[in-house]
């Protein structure tokens, strides 16, 4: 008996996961001929889940595509064959492991449910654009471009804290430091950064100047790098319209949720019982947004 664990997470840690919960959720199911695209001892892989994968890929170049094709199958394959093998041991009952399902399985189910709400959002009204444009100078009009000098860690390394340390307490020199001497092969690069491409809070960034240190986060890195220059190079409406009909469609999707949500909670009567979540909760004060 083949049971379906749709082992996906929604935030997409990794391609492979995407992959494996489209091949245990259909396993057991009798696929056409033209469908297969891999076939072993009570084994397959078909189109639509290497399809599925393969949508979930980020652009790349035209000479990376079949490359990154091949291995994405074999990828899928190989995490199919493992998660196939977890599922015969029985590994799916397990007690962290069916909360981990169910939580990923919850997740989707509601990103589902959002996208079947907001998927038909009307276009951006012009004059809202350019209400969004004049209301965020720092992102458009007075948008300034950062060269940044900077070490590019792995956020799991061991004693990352010794690094934040070494530039928070002393200077980037002290950070390089530090780096020569436990991490010698790794040399600092330069980039160009705007505004928009640093996850700090605005009022930080106005702040720097040549010469400041800057600390932030990418996904599975952390960046500590020194300000080398700073120019103010404005981004006109025209070429920003995309970007701030992408951002109006976002905080549309957003409020939408919000209402919905808040309208589920209130059919359903929904209650925090215990006491200090419930504080937690109320004292948890929504952000200011970011110009």
């Amino acid at each position: 008996m083949c049971r379906v664990s749709r082992r996906v997470r929604v935030l997409m840690e990794g391609a492979a996961v995407l992959g494996v919960a489209a091949s245990l959720a259909g396993c057991g199911a009798s696929k056409a001929p033209e469908q297969l695209i891999v076939k072993g001892d009570k084994f397959e892989v078909t189109l639509q889940e290497y399809d599925q994968l393969l949508r979930q890929m980020p652009p790349v170049t035209k000479e990376a595509v079949a490359p990154m094709r091949r291995m994405l199958l074999q990828q899928l394959i190989d995490e199919k064959l493992l998660a196939e093998a977890a599922v015969s041991a029985g590994m799916d009952d397990d007690p962290d492991n069916s909360q981990a399902i169910a939580a990923a399985k919850r997740s989707i189910l509601a990103q589902a449910y959002l996208r079947n709400l907001t998927g038909k959002l009307p276009k951006a009204d012009p004059r809202d654009v350019e209400a969004y444009y004049k209301a965020h100078p720092a992102l458009f009009s007075n948008r300034r471009r950062f060269i940044v000098e900077e070490y590019v860690l792995k956020s799991d390394i061991p004693n990352l804290r010794s690094y934040t340390d070494a530039l928070d307490h002393g200077d980037f020199n002290t950070l390089a430091a530090v780096i020569s001497n436990t991490i010698p092969f790794l040399q600092p690069a330069v980039v160009a950064r705007f505004t928009d491409e640093l996850p700090e809070n605005r009022d930080v960034l106005d702040k720097l100047t040549v010469g400041s240190t800057i600390v932030y986060q990418s996904p599975g890195q952390l960046h500590l790098g020194r300000i080398q220059s700073i120019t103010v190079e404005p981004l006109p409406l025209e070429a920003a319209t995309g970007k701030i009909e992408q951002s109006l469609a976002a905080e549309r999707v957003a409020d939408i949720a919000q209402a919905t949500v808040k309208t589920l909670r209130k059919s359903r009567n929904v209650e925090i019982l215990n006491a200090n979540l419930k504080q937690a909760v109320a004292d948890t004060a929504p952000k200011a947004p970011q110009s």
